[in-house]
């Protein structure tokens, strides 16, 4: 059902009254699954987190000084929090993780085939911009799209860090026995096509912010499966991971200096031609743009600027000097500026509290779990991480149209929770041969 109505949520304004036909389709549903098997919503530990979050999005709609701006947004976190009800309480029934991680897997792979054909490539990188240019730019417009027409690269490589740590602990999950070879190996090929297409669609996109955030989900995969795993080599080998990365970045920073090293990633205010490409902000322009989202939260603490006004409150309220005026600043640049600026620090306080107890679960579960929910686990934590470092310069709002796909991965690992806790979990746990993780 919540299949069906994606859609039209998806696109609300495209088509109101089916979209309203939606919802209203969706609410009867969801009362007579209520009255017929007594529970109205999933048991998961994101609850608490999820109604201070739900609480705050009519906030922001309310309060909001453009609500055909914000209706749009609001009805999409709302398809957010519709499928993330609908996997956590699927994946909890028997034998549901896989069937799950393969629609997910699957809506990556729509994500990557929309931003191929549609997306407006960057040039910044001579060889890729090449590569990139042979491809047929067939989707022109994006329904709803208020910014540039076609597909932002880079969202595109925001929305693809969510899928590259998962892609690549699904290739380390399996591994060949004399038992079972032609299902493994089937799977195996699979999960490397998926691995190539996901890091190679990743490199065309060009975003610095999406290779950073790739470069750290994948460095924090490594670092979770050797933090969880029982050989004490591998524990090191886990832990002394994160530190050297650290001390890496510190002797390029010391090295480079931090001006420097920004300008090198995200260009200069003099930057020549081939620079200036779609959605291209200098480090510059990014401090600017911190500073203004900074001074907005101050204002309206509780309700932030409300969800979607950013890009029309700023030139009002916070004018840009080192970015052109004519630039559309849809978002912050930042997922946590942008989240306190959509649903106030409540809502920042809420989301915070999501992403602390999913990463607390996959752990749980990477320790408790049989080796394909492992495998599942860490490559989630490793895709939340990737996406909220691609984050910390670049944002996938929560009212944009790819955020759909955190809400899919959260009810993934709501679901998970729930069957480990279970008191029959031993005997859910599917037992196949098939499925090994390499120790």
């Amino acid at each position: 059902m919540a299949g069906a109505a994606a859609p039209f949520l998806m696109f609300p304004t495209v088509r109101p009254r089916w979209t309203a036909t939606a919802l209203a389709v969706l609410g009867v549903w969801w009362l007579l699954r209520w009255a017929v098997r007594g529970e109205p919503w999933p048991v998961t530990p994101f609850n608490g987190a999820l109604l201070l979050f739900a609480l705050m999005v009519p906030v922001g709609i309310w309060a909001s000084p453009a609500r055909e701006a914000a209706l749009p947004d609001a009805v999409r976190v709302m398809l957010g929090l519709i499928v993330f009800r609908a996997v956590a309480m699927a994946v909890n029934e028997r034998h549901k993780v896989a069937p799950a991680v393969g629609v997910f897997c699957l809506t990556g792979l729509v994500l990557i085939g929309i931003g191929l054909l549609g997306a407006q490539w960057s040039a910044k990188v001579p060889i890729l911009g090449k590569l990139s240019g042979r491809i047929p730019h067939l989707i022109t417009t994006v329904p709803e799209d208020q910014g540039t027409p076609g597909v932002n690269p880079n969202h595109l490589a925001g929305a693809l860090t969510l899928y590259l740590p998962l892609a690549l602990a699904l290739v380390s999950g399996w591994r060949l026995s004399r038992r079972a070879i032609i299902g493994p190996l089937f799977g195996l090929v699979g999960s490397l096509l998926f691995f190539a297409l996901v890091a190679g669609t990743l490199l065309l996109t060009q975003s610095r912010s999406g290779w950073m955030g790739g470069t750290a989900g994948i460095l924090a995969l490594v670092s979770l499966a050797g933090l969880t795993s029982r050989r004490r080599w591998a524990r090191w080998l886990g832990g002394s991971l994160p530190v050297l990365a650290m001390l890496a970045v510190g002797a390029l920073v010391l090295r480079l200096g931090p001006q420097q090293l920004g300008e090198s990633l995200f260009g200069k205010e003099s930057a020549s031609p081939v620079e200036e490409v779609v959605g291209a902000i200098t480090l510059e322009g990014r401090v600017e743009i911190w500073n203004r989202a900074l001074y907005a939260i101050q204002d309206f603490p509780f309700t932030g600027c409300r969800l979607g006004a950013f890009r029309r409150v700023v030139p009002v309220l916070y004018p840009l000097f080192t970015v052109p005026p004519d630039s559309d600043i849809a978002h912050a640049h930042n997922i946590f500026l942008q989240t306190a600026l959509d649903l106030g620090i409540p809502g920042l306080v809420a989301y915070l509290a999501l992403l602390g107890i999913a990463l607390a679960v996959c752990w749980q579960v990477a320790v408790k779990g049989n080796r394909w929910e492992r495998a599942i686990a860490l490559g989630l934590a490793g895709s939340l991480i990737a996406l909220h470092a691609y984050g910390m310069t670049d944002a996938l709002a929560l009212g944009s149209k790819p955020a759909v796909a955190f809400w899919f991965a959260l009810g993934i690992v709501g679901g998970m929770e729930k069957r480990i806790r279970s008191p029959n979990y031993s005997d859910l746990a599917p037992k196949t041969p098939k499925l090994k993780w390499r120790k």
